[in-house]
């Protein structure tokens, strides 16, 4: 709740200092009221708690011109504070190069949230929904819109259509790039637009992850495009070619490693979503 506010600008003794911690220690403990016990007896929300989205939301309800009682301040209700806490239905995908630049470019799903709902007895193996990538019928939508026909219909020992996408790319023979992203059926071209952005447009590795994305998919006859990543006038122009633009928030939850002009290896993860870039210098 304080954390993005330039405390040492304001210093420690001014009035917007103390009114803010103030304001904050009084939201913090009608939670902690609330929510907080032996962990041992009960279920303590605690990344929901401590989640900068979450804080985000508390320090909106702080006026920094007026004092709340305390009689107003309530600790948040389970409702609201699931919200803070997504256990993510998505694939996941991971990139690692190591120093004699051998690659492994890997995506790997469940398909749906949690796949089929059920668990392998005596494993804890999370069984997946890839049945879902076949087409049920011809011109079906699946669970991401996707439709087929007969040649991705179902079939015994036959495996299903997917839209993971790995990819290495090598130049003259020596590795260039990696990277992949999940996201059911916008893997394809997110991984195509990072790609791009990297070998004809020579954005860094950060830039061309985080550049803004479009998808069309064919059906449905939509062109979605990343909010606030495009100019009004280009998609006004592409409108005018006939383009039915669906405008929404970012999709995947991409990371990839590059191979620079000068011999250093850089990584990023996507902005949208969860993830880290690391590196590991052997100095032995």
């Amino acid at each position: 709740m304080i954390g993005d506010t330039d405390l040492k600008m304001l210093g420690p003794k001014s009035p917007d200092t103390l009114h803010l911690l103030a304001e904050s220690m009084r939201i913090a403990y009608a939670d902690r009221s609330e929510h907080l016990g032996d962990p041992d007896f009960v279920n303590v929300p605690v990344k929901a708690l401590t989640s900068r989205s979450y804080a985000k939301l508390r320090r909106s309800q702080i006026q920094m011109s007026k004092a709340k009682p305390s009689s107003e301040v309530k600790a948040v209700d389970a409702q609201t504070l699931s919200r803070f806490v997504h256990e993510s239905p998505e694939t996941t995908h991971l990139t690692v190069v190591d120093k004699e630049r051998n690659v492994v470019s890997l995506t790997f799903t469940v398909n749906g949230g949690f796949g089929a709902g059920a668990v392998a007895a005596g494993t804890g193996i999370l069984l997946n929904n890839e049945m879902d990538d076949f087409a049920a019928a011809a011109g079906v939508p699946n669970l991401f819109g996707l439709v087929g026909d007969e040649a991705n219909s179902i079939a015994p020992g036959k495996t299903p259509l997917s839209s993971m996408t790995p990819i290495i790319v090598t130049e003259n023979g020596k590795f260039r790039l990696a990277a992949g992203s999940p996201g059911g059926s916008t893997i394809i071209t997110t991984v195509l637009q990072i790609v791009l952005n990297v070998l004809v447009y020579d954005m860094n590795v950060d830039e061309a992850v985080s550049a803004p994305r479009i998808h069309h998919q064919w059906r449905p006859d939509r062109l979605m495009v990343e909010r606030g990543g495009f100019e009004a006038a280009t998609l006004s122009e592409l409108r005018r070619r006939g383009h039915q633009i669906q405008e929404g928030e970012g999709w995947g939850n991409a990371n990839a490693i590059v191979l620079t002009s000068d011999g250093w290896l850089e990584g990023a993860v996507d902005r949208r979503g969860e993830g880290a870039a690391r590196g590991f210098l052997n100095v032995i």
